[in-house]
């Protein structure tokens, strides 16, 4: 599964020199988290009710390629890599159409756990509403042989 979300970066995500603020980066993840949730049709709630877990994150890791700017139009890329076990990997990328730069590649790692902090696998009900790119392409490669 895969979104694209347009982000317009305003004054108060940059410094003096109207440079977006590497703390912003984490924001925008966020932001692209939520929106794959809900491309998807879930909900924290709705998920907690109805496979009894709910996804967290465990892990970010970032790269910054390139500098964002002030009244910058970007495109936060997210894609749901792979489903493994009780993680689920999300993969970033955040480019500037203008000039077709790539400003900032991410992943970010995320557990599932119950009400009472206890993980478990990844739930049915997000395999099955956030499929894995990874294995999407898998399985249209073996289809062609």
């Amino acid at each position: 599964m895969k979104v694209i979300l347009p982000i317009h970066v305003v004054a108060f995500e940059t410094d003096f020199a109207g440079v977006v603020s590497n703390t912003r980066y984490v924001e925008y993840l966020e932001r692209g988290r939520a929106a794959l949730m809900r491309a998807a049709n879930l909900t924290v709630e709705s998920a907690m009710e109805s496979c009894g877990a709910q996804p967290v994150v465990r892990r970010v890791e970032v790269e910054y390629l390139a500098p964002a700017r002030h009244e910058d139009d970007l495109e936060l890329h997210v894609e749901v890599a792979a489903h493994e076990g009780a993680r689920s990997l999300l993969r970033f990328e955040l480019l500037r159409p203008r000039d077709g730069a790539l400003i900032m590649r991410a992943e970010q790692t995320l557990v599932y756990l119950t009400a009472r902090w206890k993980p478990v696998r990844v739930p049915n009900l997000f395999r099955e509403k956030m499929p894995a790119e990874l294995a999407n392409r898998q399985d249209a490669k073996n289809a062609k042989k």
